[in-house]
């Protein structure tokens, strides 16, 4: 029995000790902290009327963004301006992947995975001098293989939620959506990551002008994704969200910079983040909330990223390539 608890405890530390942490929240990790977060964008007219709106409500977000989903980053100088204006407000940006894969990441290859997060990695740091310490996986689905290289590339958490706004479908209201979600839910016991879409027209004309006083008057405090977590916000490790002038993030100018160096966790299983060009139609729901000035949900994507249960942040361990070494000493001890 002594050599059996022998064995047990040097794989323990074996394994803490070579394996890289990939870090998951779905809630923040202080009571009383919600974090309002966006997929998807940049989009060319929704994402400045959303951050118009954080504007005029004093509100730092989270914008997990894409390299060319609704467009190109690399090329398109107003998607590359309003990535300038989110980071030198302020906001947190995160990684969705450069081009948000029809059927998440679980499909795709180290190979094919490691270039859509490199390839992100470095359109933003060509455009702001940054690159993300925060990854939201599209579907929100990923297994044990993809931590592997969303660790490799720098990531150093897998981002979720614990309230979906469904502003990507006609048939939610997403001011409901937060209304049924927060009802009875203490702000001195309870923590909020909440999903909503920067490329969908209510989430920009309607649900957060009404949403973001309604989470303030429950006591809540309004954090970015660093705030929430306690982690960088980015692989530099500096916190740039400090100096809301702006002075003490890097240069955003045009010159090159330098570029550094199988189970499946899901939410939603028919989830498909891809734009989609055709709009649904608006439909005639009434937000909860407020009487007047609302609309239900409209979409320029079809998007169903949906609500995860699980309670606080653990640490899901990524790398398992010590077995073998682990096992020749078990036999090293046996002989």
């Amino acid at each position: 029995m002594k050599f059996l608890n022998s064995i047990l405890i040097l794989s323990a530390l074996s394994m803490n000790a070579v394996r890289g942490d990939v870090k998951y929240f779905n809630k923040c990790i202080h009571d009383g902290d919600f974090a309002i977060t966006f997929d998807d964008g940049p989009h060319l007219e929704y994402t400045e009327k959303v951050l118009d709106v954080l504007d005029e409500f004093n509100v730092k977000a989270t914008f997990f963004v894409n390299g060319r989903n609704c467009v190109d980053i690399t090329e398109n100088s107003t998607a590359q301006k309003l990535l300038k204006r989110e980071f030198e407000s302020g906001h947190v940006i995160g990684s969705h992947t450069f081009s948000h894969p029809l059927n998440g990441i679980t499909q795709l290859s180290d190979e094919q995975l490691e270039s859509e997060l490199t390839n992100l990695n470095n359109a933003l740091y060509d455009i702001i001098g940054v690159k993300p310490n925060f990854f939201r996986p599209p579907l929100g689905e990923y297994n044990e293989r993809n931590l592997k290289v969303i660790e490799k590339s720098g990531i150093k958490a897998n981002i979720l939620w614990n309230l979906d706004s469904e502003d990507w479908d006609v048939n939610y209201n997403a001011t409901q959506q937060y209304i049924d979600a927060l009802e009875g839910k203490d702000a001195s016991s309870n923590s909020f990551i909440s999903l909503n879409h920067d490329i969908q027209k209510v989430t920009a004309l309607t649900n957060l002008k009404i949403v973001i006083p309604y989470i303030k008057s429950l006591g809540y405090n309004l954090v970015t994704m660093d705030k929430c977590t306690g982690i960088p916000p980015y692989q530099d490790g500096k916190d740039y969200t400090k100096d809301r002038s702006g002075n003490d993030k890097p240069s955003t100018s045009e010159e090159t910079k330098t570029r550094g160096g199988d189970t499946i966790v899901t939410e939603n299983p028919t989830q498909n983040l891809n734009v989609n060009p055709t709009p649904n139609p608006d439909s005639n729901q009434t937000p909860a909330p407020t009487p007047a000035g609302t609309e239900t949900n409209t979409t320029t994507t079809t998007t169903p990223e949906a609500d995860l249960s699980t309670d606080g942040a653990f640490t899901v361990k990524a790398s398992f390539w010590m077995s073998s070494a682990l096992l020749a000493v078990v036999s090293y001890l046996f002989l």
